[in-house]
């Protein structure tokens, strides 16, 4: 009766013609589980002669049914993890006894989370000069994904079985169902990280308490709020990593009409958010060790009422934040994170 959140790691292999699927990974509510289940049937097909790209398909069409080895290792081992969950009586606890809905305000500041890595090189970037002149090599050995995104998720377990091939060893046959409001699968394929320009929005964006809207001048590398507004184009990136944890969609903030993008430097222990001029093709697409090109990355959270925040991609904690009545810049704030999409990872 309730959604869920998280992902499904499926990794397959291919022995002797015949396709094998195993649960590697389950991610729920950020928590992670190392599994061993076996995917065997999907609405009853046998997944030996199922291409992943079919299964795939399969999981994304209807409410499928799907069929689950579950091995006695991974029993045990889930029995041992809800023992440790329960606290001795005797010992402090915090247990929720209310909650209650309300709306954050986006704040338009970079400033640093305590305990964020940063995921960034020492030394301070180069404020001058010509912007973006070459993009990094793609490199790596590569590996592919189905992603099968699933918006408000429910799984019920509708039947449960001893194992007929594990000769006595304790393990179960479980049914799965699951039933998505939407789903769709995307290809994305591995080795160097990067972010791919798919859709583009024209938007004002204007910082809620104050009701000023973000402006700039790009001759200057300035970024400053104002009574009065001005377009930007945000340009959404699809990306082939997969990061335990949820940042946001990857965007990069161009002013309409211009080769003038929003980017992130750092300079000394700051980060700086300021106007550079950069051709459009070289942003269509993005490697995440190309610091230059990268630094024109975002993060964007957004909630139901479609109140945004925007962290800086290269430097991981900086958020953009109105300084005061007039300053636009970057600071260090904590955030809410979480998403409520579930999606199954099938990873060739």
């Amino acid at each position: 009766d309730s959604t869920v959140k998280g992902s499904v790691l499926i990794r397959h292999q291919l022995h002797e013609g015949k396709h094998h699927y195993e649960v590697e990974e389950v991610v729920k509510y950020q928590t992670k589980t190392d599994r061993g289940d076996k995917l065997t049937e999907i609405n009853g097909v046998d997944l030996r002669d199922l291409e992943p790209e079919e299964l795939a398909k399969m999981i994304a069409e209807g409410n499928p049914l799907l069929t689950f080895l579950f091995p006695q290792s991974v029993q045990k081992r889930e029995k041992q993890s809800e023992k440790e969950e329960q606290l001795p009586l005797d010992e402090d606890t915090l247990q929720p006894y209310d909650k209650e809905s309300t709306v954050l305000s986006f704040s338009w500041e970079l400033t640093r989370e305590e305990g964020a890595n940063e995921g960034e090189k020492n030394g301070t970037t180069d404020l001058k000069g010509n912007v973006c002149q070459d993009m990094s090599k793609e490199n790596g050995e590569s590996r592919e994904l189905l992603v099968i995104h699933m918006t408000n998720t429910s799984i019920a377990v509708v039947g449960t079985r001893g194992c007929e091939e594990c000769e006595g060893t304790g393990c179960t046959v479980n049914d799965i169902v699951v039933v998505a409001e939407s789903s769709a699968v995307t290809f994305v394929p591995r080795g160097d990280v990067s972010f791919r320009q798919e859709k583009l929005a024209d938007v004002l964006i204007k910082h809620v308490p104050t009701h000023r809207y973000l402006r700039t001048i790009c001759s200057e590398k300035t970024v400053y709020s104002s009574p009065n507004p001005e377009k930007i184009t945000i340009y959404y990136y699809k990306s082939n990593a997969m990061d335990r944890t949820f940042r946001g969609i990857a965007v990069v903030l161009n002013l309409t009409g211009s080769n003038c993008f929003l980017r992130c430097c750092k300079e000394g222990d700051r980060v700086l958010l300021q106007v550079e001029t950069c051709e459009k093709q070289r942003l269509r697409q993005i490697s995440k060790n190309d610091d230059c090109t990268f630094s024109f990355v975002f993060y964007m959270m957004a909630d139901r009422t479609k109140q945004r925040k925007f962290e800086s991609a290269l430097h991981n904690g900086w958020f953009i934040h109105v300084a005061n009545t007039d300053l636009v810049e970057m600071a260090e704030t904590d955030g809410e994170r979480g998403e409520s999409s579930f999606l199954f990872i099938i990873q060739k």
